[in-house]
């Protein structure tokens, strides 16, 4: 198998995909604007009875993009249990959540980010804007892992791949 393939078509197990979706990261959406162009968006998420869920405000350039097309995308990157670094992006169909349903995903989204202690203050104070959910039902799953590439790049390298990177 050549590096590239390597590379490229290393899968992640659903085991280390779910473990990725259930840690505290940040996500990026991607919705379809009205003349074709992609929208991406920074958001927390929640992974929940394998659908994808994110708060916004209803009217959100995201939020009338998805309800207008139907549509999202949601990449995530971190690192599974395995140790493996993950990207895991997903497609699918959307509902937005309106009223009380959107009230309770959001709750729970947010006891996943939100101390214990805090949520029902951050509720009363966040629920006067983000007054829907997004809920992505993924239909296509795909994972990419960076620790495949920087194996195969270290082969390759005289110095260790984690001193190859800028910082300031």
């Amino acid at each position: 198998m050549s590096d590239a393939a390597r590379v490229y078509r290393e899968r992640a197990t659903d085991a280390e995909i779910a473990d990725v979706l259930a840690q505290r990261l940040v996500a990026t959406v991607g919705t379809t604007n009205t003349d074709g162009s992609v929208h991406l968006a920074y958001v927390i998420f929640l992974h929940h009875r394998g659908r994808l869920f994110f708060e916004t405000s209803s009217i959100t350039r995201k939020a009338r993009n998805a309800e207008r097309t139907g549509r999202a995308t949601m990449l995530v990157q971190g690192q599974a249990a395995s140790g493996r670094s993950l990207m895991v992006s997903t497609e699918g169909g959307v509902r937005v959540l309106r009223g009380e349903e959107a009230q309770e995903i959001n709750h729970l989204l947010r006891a996943k980010y939100i101390k214990a202690d805090a949520v029902g203050d951050i509720d009363r104070a966040w629920g006067r804007i983000d007054d829907v959910a997004i809920e992505i039902t993924p239909s296509t799953v795909r994972s990419w892992s960076g620790s495949v590439f920087s194996e195969v790049s270290q082969a390759s390298l005289s110095i260790p791949y984690d001193d190859i990177w800028l910082s300031d």
